[in-house]
């Protein structure tokens, strides 16, 4: 019981019971003037009481059975008339047990009135002053013995039960400690990908930038220079036009580096219309291809700068492309709202039939209209032609407006 093993428990148990059997068979080896039946019997009931108490949970019971069997033995010493025999053994021996088995103060009280007991039944029997005092003695004695052994039992049982904890305890806190640093490596794992990540995108970012911007204006350049040893052949006046034109888009291009460089999220020259009609202008002054620009079902002109940017970055990249690819002489764009969206549409009168080859700046267009909460598709123009259809919602504009305005 209580965590012991089966063969502690029934040592237990046989001990006291073979201490009893030996001292009935030695009080009932000697004459005496208790009747060999009934001490044989109250020898009995005690051994019966060793084999049941163990398995009585209750505390009350328990006691109930300890005053049964002492009234049973001060019975029997009433009636054997015996002093210092059997009954004061099954005395001591009550005793004994009580302060194994009842809770302490219970022990100490159940002692007291056993005590008491043995002195009323001496002073009855004509016992001397010293024969009383001898057996408080004993008793008390015996009593204090058998009490320490039991606190000291209970002490150790309660010093291995918090070591057992303890221990538990340990094996918890180690577990806790290696899932902490599993999620520490995981955490260090997942700051240094994020890390990379984002130098990732702003590569990505850098390069887009440089191409939509850089490329464009050397895109202008070379379409210049390639014309300008045609032009000097027939124009003085024309060539000069052309080679400060080439200059003035060499200062741009570095302007654009410079604004890479130093990391320049948006440029306040790429807000609105305004900077979509410029843009439309400068193409057309250094390619000789003809731009429209058709606003007239937009209702909303007011753009957050991010969105702006990418209008202007996807129409400047979508020119960039028409001016090298498509060998068109024609472009229109048309910007229009509805209320939840707004809608960009960029056409030429090039030479795509249906065949589309996603390089670099196809993809930067596409990524920057998804960055953005938005779509980008491309299908063909009958006869021929590229169709652009760009897709912003407007919601999502309105929310970054009100942000940016907090």
């Amino acid at each position: 019981m209580n965590g012991q093993t089966p063969a502690r428990h029934y040592y237990k148990k046989l001990v006291p019971s073979l201490i009893l059997i030996l001292n009935c068979i030695q009080f009932l080896s000697h004459p005496a003037k208790a009747d060999p039946i009934l001490l044989a019997f109250v020898f009995a009931v005690y051994l019966a009481f060793i084999w049941i108490i163990p398995y009585v949970a209750s505390t009350a019971v328990s006691l109930c059975i300890f005053i049964g069997l002492w009234l049973l033995t001060d019975f029997f010493w009433a009636v054997s008339g015996q002093e210092q025999g059997a009954a004061y053994f099954l005395i001591v021996f009550l005793m004994i047990y009580a302060a194994f088995r009842l809770p302490s103060r219970l022990s100490l009280i159940f002692t007291a009135c056993l005590i008491g007991g043995n002195i009323l039944l001496l002073s009855s029997q004509g016992g001397s002053l010293n024969t009383i005092i001898s057996n408080i003695s004993i008793m008390l004695g015996l009593y204090v013995l058998f009490s320490s052994m039991r606190f000291r039992r209970e002490a150790r049982k309660e010093a291995e039960r918090n070591h057992a904890e303890l221990a538990k305890m340990h094996v918890q806190l180690e577990h806790a400690h290696k899932e902490l640093q599993k999620a520490h490596a995981e955490l260090q794992e997942a700051s240094v990908l994020s890390l990379r990540y984002a130098v990732l995108e702003e590569r990505t970012r850098i390069a887009r930038d440089i191409h939509d911007s850089i490329g464009h204006e050397l895109t202008s350049v070379i379409v210049q220079l390639q014309s300008l040893p045609y032009i000097l052949k027939s124009s003085k006046e024309d060539s000069e036009k052309i080679i400060q034109n080439v200059l003035s888009v060499a200062r741009e291009c570095l302007q654009e580096v410079r604004s890479v460089v130093h990391q320049m999220g948006r440029s306040e020259s790429m807000v609105g219309l305004t900077a979509l009609r410029g843009l439309i202008h400068q193409v057309e002054e250094r390619s000789g291809l003809h731009v429209s620009l058709d606003t007239a079902g937009l209702s909303e002109e007011s753009w957050p700068p991010n969105v702006s940017e990418t209008i202007y970055r996807i129409l400047q990249e979508s020119l960039t492309n028409i001016i090298r690819h498509a060998d068109a002489s024609h472009a229109a764009a048309v910007i229009s709202n509805d209320k939840s969206h707004l809608y960009v549409t960029i056409t030429d009168d090039g030479q795509f039939t249906g065949s589309l080859t996603y390089g670099f700046g196809l993809t930067g267009m596409k990524e920057r209209a998804e960055k953005a909460g938005g779509s980008l598709t491309f299908s063909a123009v009958q006869p021929s032609g590229l169709k652009i259809e760009l897709s912003l919602p407007l919601m999502t504009m309105h929310k970054e407006q009100k942000d940016e305005q907090r």
